[in-house]
């Protein structure tokens, strides 16, 4: 019974997360294919950069995740302008942390594009990546 009970809990919480997973993979998924298209690249350097690509977007959006999953939490109270003293302190301490640890992540990223694009592209790569996209 036990053991029932524990798979049948596993499995509701799957049923929470894997939809949020996978509308994060189909949205870097997409975000990869516009890099991509937008860079033009040869196949050969294409195939090395793309693996960097997807790499970059996934530790970037493991750095934006946390504040952006809980200003979506609340949203409804940010919008009815009730958000507690400790709501606040928690998103702009996460917002904080957010902003600290992008450029560092950035600055990375964009030496290791350079090793396999030329600057030129490395750039454009970091601006299409923080395209907004519909």
């Amino acid at each position: 019974m036990k053991h029932f009970m524990l798979l049948a809990a596993m499995l509701v919480s799957l049923a929470f997360v894997a939809p949020s997973a996978a509308q994060a993979g189909a949205k870097r998924d997409a975000r990869v294919a516009y890099v991509l298209k937008n860079l033009r690249l040869k196949s050969d350097v294409e195939a090395k950069f793309k693996p960097l690509l997807e790499a970059f977007l996934k530790e970037l959006s493991d750095v934006k995740d946390p504040y952006e999953d809980l200003k979506d939490e609340l949203q409804d109270v940010i919008d009815a302008n009730k958000l507690t003293a400790a709501q606040c302190d928690k998103l702009f301490e996460l917002k904080q942390k957010q902003e600290e640890q992008e450029p560092a992540v950035l600055r990375k990223w964009y030496a290791k594009f350079k090793t396999v694009l030329t600057t030129q592209q490395a750039y454009r790569a970091m601006k299409l990546s923080d395209d907004k996209l519909k």
